[in-house]
């Protein structure tokens, strides 16, 4: 029996990914599925991945020190899930929830943990309506 290979993740620096006007990743003419980074110094790196040409799945920036700076999810080019961003000594900063790019909640924290700042999406808002559009149309 003959095992097979688990598939290749391909890593390629951001300068390397060509988009068009609806933001459709390429790589070498074709639609990129992989994780796109930059890593500057002093700044630190960012990665960000792709399926089928659209970003999709998680996206992530360190500190130079290494320390995890943000945490975010896509789905079909869109903010979909959390959002996370942390100080360089791993603290939360901030915590938002998104649906197909609508901002559901979000809460900001002080650096003992207290929230300082809030925020639910009501039923009343244009983007609640938006909201409902998306989830009807992508499930």
């Amino acid at each position: 029996m003959t095992r097979q290979s688990e598939p290749q993740h391909v890593r390629v620096p951001d300068d390397q990914l060509d988009y068009d006007e609806n933001l459709i990743f390429m790589y070498q003419g074709e639609r990129f599925t992989g994780v796109g980074y930059e890593d500057v110094p002093g700044r630190g790196l960012e990665e960000i991945s792709y399926v089928d040409g659209l970003q999709e799945g998680p996206a992530r920036e360190w500190y130079p020190s290494g320390q995890l700076r943000r945490d975010t999810s896509f789905r079909a080019n869109a903010l979909h899930g959390h959002d996370r961003e942390y100080r360089e000594d791993g603290t939360l900063v901030s915590e938002t929830v998104y649906e197909y790019g609508v901002r559901v909640r979000s809460r900001t924290f002080a650096q003992d943990g207290s929230v300082v700042k809030s925020f639910d999406l009501s039923e009343e808002s244009s983007d609640f309506q938006r909201l409902q559009r998306r989830r009807a149309k992508y499930g």
